[in-house]
């Protein structure tokens, strides 16, 4: 499927889905508690972090991304205007302000995690991607003395970089027990400290890994990828475990999604979005 028709397909979701159908303003006393709260209302927030991720969500103003396409259509889907919250430093700030009633729900690139379960619940992914690690050359030739890297990743017991307040803290404590963590407030600050050698590796999704060599290619130079083939990062719609009916639609939703965003057609849409198409 080409590339540039995905979005307005996303957008033409919600609007046929109720076709021939009562409006549900019109069944308000018969509406599921959580439909019936949003519809009187009137309106569905939408939680995401202040800071930019294309292509899932950027842009001053009004938003623009995957992630606000998929809002559209659910609000679409809801037959709500939608309404974004963009006042959340951390992902796991958003995960909060759902669970606090802040926001309706989340499209914010957000990962599942048990611990994040225990206070919302998630949709079916509509992005799966492999963890990937950002080894510093030199790092990694010290640490592996001649081993296979994959020997290395998986008995490592150097220093990874993460961001706060994500979810990649938490994977990182689990898939490597032995290494140290360390917490950066921002990406691009772990790509600078795995750069330098200021930690030996930087841990995220294959994805935004990869997107090192479109906005860095020099930096890239002195970076090796490791993508993880059994660890899967399971991005979906975060909504609060009283609405189940809410989230039974945007299962419908994403069901309705022609086929999973895959790394290689994020790449594209990010090459798209940032004009870097020549890189």
């Amino acid at each position: 499927m080409p590339v540039m028709n995905r979005r307005s397909l996303v957008r033409a979701l919600g609007a046929v889905a109720l076709t021939g159908l009562t409006p549900l303003r019109a069944l308000a006393q018969t509406l599921p508690p959580d439909l019936a709260a949003l519809s009187a209302r009137g309106k569905l927030v939408v939680g995401m972090t202040e800071a930019d991720t294309p292509p899932f969500f950027s842009g001053p103003g009004e938003p623009h991304g995957i992630d606000v396409d998929i809002a559209h259509a659910i609000g679409a889907a809801l037959e709500l205007p939608v309404e974004f919250n963009r006042g959340f430093k951390t992902f796991n700030d958003v995960v909060n302000g759902i669970a606090l009633g802040t926001v309706d729900l989340a499209t914010s690139k957000i990962s599942r995690t048990f611990k994040r379960s225990r206070l919302v619940s998630f949709s079916k992914p509509y992005v799966q991607l492999r963890h990937a690690l950002m080894f510093n050359r030199l790092r990694l030739a010290q640490a592996a003395r001649g081993r296979d890297v994959a020997d290395v990743t998986r008995t490592f017991e150097g220093s990874i970089g993460v961001v706060t307040g994500s979810a990649w803290v938490t994977f990182a404590h689990e898939h490597f027990p032995h290494a140290k963590v360390v917490e950066f407030e921002t990406w691009p600050e772990v790509i600078a400290a795995a750069v330098s050698g200021s930690v030996d590796a930087g841990y995220r999704d294959e994805f935004e890994v990869r997107r090192i060599a479109i906005d860095q290619p020099d930096s890239a130079i002195n970076l090796r990828t490791v993508a993880i083939a059994d660890a899967r990062d399971f991005i979906s719609v975060a909504v609060p475990w009283t609405a189940p009916q809410v989230l039974a639609i945007v299962d419908q939703v994403i069901d309705a999604l022609p086929q999973p965003y895959t790394a290689d057609l994020l790449i594209d849409l990010y090459r798209a979005q940032s004009g870097a198409a020549g890189h």
